[in-house]
């Protein structure tokens, strides 16, 4: 599975010109896997906002995979997808996995621009069809090449976290596309960000 059209299949709609480097990879990425799908809560809703800091502020819909195993993320670089084979709002166990284009050609940067800035600790609150509001706290950065996203990424089990996935740099202009992917993941940190 990679993410970003991801690998970037929005690639026909991206800006010539890429958004800053990604930052260094930094923190503990938190454990993906390490309980069985079974233990997982039954009372889990769809994530249908996630907000945060520096303009991350993004609606958030439901997304398939395509055949080539990419996500199929919303055409709108302003709306963000939730991968739902993975953890919902407030599950006790699994990824919560969401993702959105770094920037588009109708649309320009995009909310998820704002991952190349957010710094550890930031806080992320994501709203459930249900009207939870949950809580997440940045621990950890880390770039990847877009067919190299880790697998835990994209399970049901396992310690709950929250990832926030987006395009990063380069940007190959030959094939339209970026080449890495950049991911926030995020623990629980108790009361709604504000």
């Amino acid at each position: 599975m990679t993410v970003c059209g991801l690998t970037a299949v929005a690639t026909g709609r991206l800006l010539a010109g890429a958004p800053p480097t990604a930052p260094q990879d930094v923190g503990d990425v938190p454990a993906g896997v390490s309980r069985a799908a079974a233990d997982r809560a039954a009372t889990t809703s769809p994530p249908v906002l996630v907000r945060g800091p520096r303009g991350l502020h993004a609606p958030v819909v439901p997304v398939a995979s395509r055949p080539d195993g990419s996500l199929d993320l919303p055409r709108d670089a302003r709306t963000a997808g939730w991968w739902p084979l993975g953890a919902g709002t407030g599950a006790a166990h699994g990824t919560l996995l969401i993702a959105g284009h770094v920037d588009t050609r109708q649309d320009g940067l995009g909310p998820f621009a704002a991952l190349h800035g957010l710094p550890m600790g930031s806080r992320i609150a994501v709203t459930g069809a249900d009207g939870t509001v949950r809580a997440y706290r940045v621990a950890a950065r880390r770039t990847y090449r877009q067919e190299r996203l880790p697998r835990d990424l994209f399970a049901s089990d396992g310690t709950h976290r929250l990832a926030l996935v987006t395009c990063a740099a380069p940007y190959d202009r030959t094939e339209g596309r970026y080449l890495r992917n950049l991911v926030l993941y995020a623990t629980p940190a108790g009361a709604p960000a504000p």
